[in-house]
């Protein structure tokens, strides 16, 4: 029987070889690497690789965990033993500007598809931080730039290309292998299959992309918020709005040590719209503002050169996330003096500020189901190994005070490595059954590893 190397195109790694360890973390963004060993990485080159490593690992018996571009924040695609089908290398993107539509393979990143779609001004509701690849973000749902307007992300999946656990290639779209396209919309981590190609529709590049932010001192959060709160309800879809605490910036660290930020992103089409569209900050009444930036130009590649200053690589990261139906107030209230005591300077709470929940139509159907009025993410960011225990324990007691007003997690981003129940809380109950039905019935020996910690 031939080895598993000389059937493919791509390289093969087994666990004791030299290059290993380098391997199996190198992709990893977060730099606390998990103690989770696979017993053969695969790095695939090619669509037909990846049929031969998933033939291969049924004939011996191995269960095969898939990895994109290693930013998931607790390596999800990690697990022990079996094989790391690594698709890393599958990369490239078609773009038919008639149609609107891109055929992407998985680890075309947020900022290469931005930009080569900005080309035939297109666009597609890329997640926001630049270099994360479409696997994992649209798998997970999607929480993406201009979600107002264009909603989910994985609702703008048309089709899906997925080597399923019998070797076979299949197409997944609202016409053919429909349950596999709608396990494709949200399973996250846990989907059964290897996704090797997404086509997804496009919309319209918004012309003059437009922020204007506000900051203000930590202490000023209950105001802000109030005031956040109603303002939102005035803002037409196209904004998106977001709170976030964090650092003050050096030029005003000597009078503050924390900052609450508010900042409002336009997706226009006029230097006029934006203007309009942001008029609220413009005109904001809270005083004690210490930093205000109004009507900046923010095109895609501005907003992702933003988001690698909040996210950082080369740092430690520890991340949870929920779905909340409180308040905001009354989460951030619980947030404030617990923010800070954060022992990092890198260390931020982002918390998109929603409108009051109206009569919008239901969720289209899809694994991707929980979904609240209020959405959180915490980000514990730290450099040194050292300082592990303290920021994992500020995260996690954080986490803790806030468990009472979660009503749900994001797949996406909650840390299902510390605590698997997040993975049942991030779907509705019946789309949770539906989901582990059609696993049973795609991948009815488990060939594909679940979700970590979960059966």
């Amino acid at each position: 029987m031939q080895s598993l190397q000389e059937r493919i195109s791509g390289r093969v790694v087994h666990r004791g070889d030299h290059a290993y360890e380098q391997v199996r973390c190198a992709p990893g963004w977060n730099e606390i690497k998990p103690e989770r060993y696979p017993d053969l990485i695969v790095q695939v080159a090619s669509e037909d690789d990846v049929i031969e490593a998933v033939n291969f690992a049924r004939a011996q018996h191995m269960k095969i965990g898939i990895r994109g571009g290693g930013h998931s924040w607790c390596a999800a695609a990690l697990q022990e033993g079996g094989i790391l089908l690594d698709l890393s290398r599958l990369n490239q993107v078609e773009i038919d500007p008639e149609a609107r539509v891109a055929s992407a393979e998985p680890v075309v990143t947020n900022r290469y598809l931005a930009k080569q779609l900005a080309k035939h001004g297109l666009a597609f509701p890329v997640g926001h931080c630049p270099c994360v690849p479409l696997s994992g973000f649209i798998l997970s749902g999607g929480l993406g730039w201009n979600a107002g307007e264009l909603g989910i992300s994985c609702f703008s999946l048309l089709s899906v290309d997925v080597v399923t656990a019998d070797g076979s290639l299949v197409t997944a779209s609202e016409t053919e292998n429909t349950e596999l396209l709608w396990a494709a919309r949200g399973a996250g981590p846990g989907f059964f299959g290897v996704a090797t190609k997404y086509r997804v529709r496009l919309y319209p590049l918004p012309r003059a992309i437009t922020t204007s932010t506000l900051m203000y001192p930590l202490g000023k959060l209950p105001e802000v918020v109030e005031w956040a709160t109603e303002t939102v309800n005035t803002l037409p879809k196209n904004v998106e709005f977001t709170l976030y605490l964090a650092s003050a910036p050096l030029s005003i660290a000597d009078r503050y040590e924390k900052v609450c930020i508010v900042s409002a992103t336009a997706f226009a089409d006029s230097d006029e719209e934006a203007t309009e569209a942001l008029s609220a900050l413009a005109t904001c009444p809270l005083g004690g503002c210490v930093m205000k930036d109004l009507h900046a130009s923010t095109p895609f590649e501005a907003l992702f050169d933003n988001a690698d200053r909040l996210w950082p690589e080369g740092k430690r990261y520890a991340v949870d996330t929920m779905w909340y139906s409180s308040p905001p107030s009354e989460v951030l209230g619980i947030i404030q003096d617990h923010f800070a005591t954060a022992p990092s300077a890198h260390s931020m709470i982002l918390c998109p500020i929603l409108p009051s929940p109206t009569n919008e139509p239901a969720l289209p159907e899809a694994a991707f189901s929980m979904v609240a009025p209020g959405y959180l993410a915490c980000y514990s960011i730290w450099a040194e190994a050292g300082q592990d225990e303290a920021n994992i324990r500020w995260l996690r007691t954080l986490v803790r005070a806030l468990e009472p007003l979660a009503v749900g997690c994001y797949v996406g981003e909650a840390d299902i490595a510390a605590n698997p129940s997040q993975v049942v809380n991030s779907y509705a109950r019946s789309h949770w059954e539906r989901l582990q039905a059609l696993r049973e019935k795609y991948d009815p020996n488990g060939l594909f590893h679940s979700y970590i910690g979960v059966q």
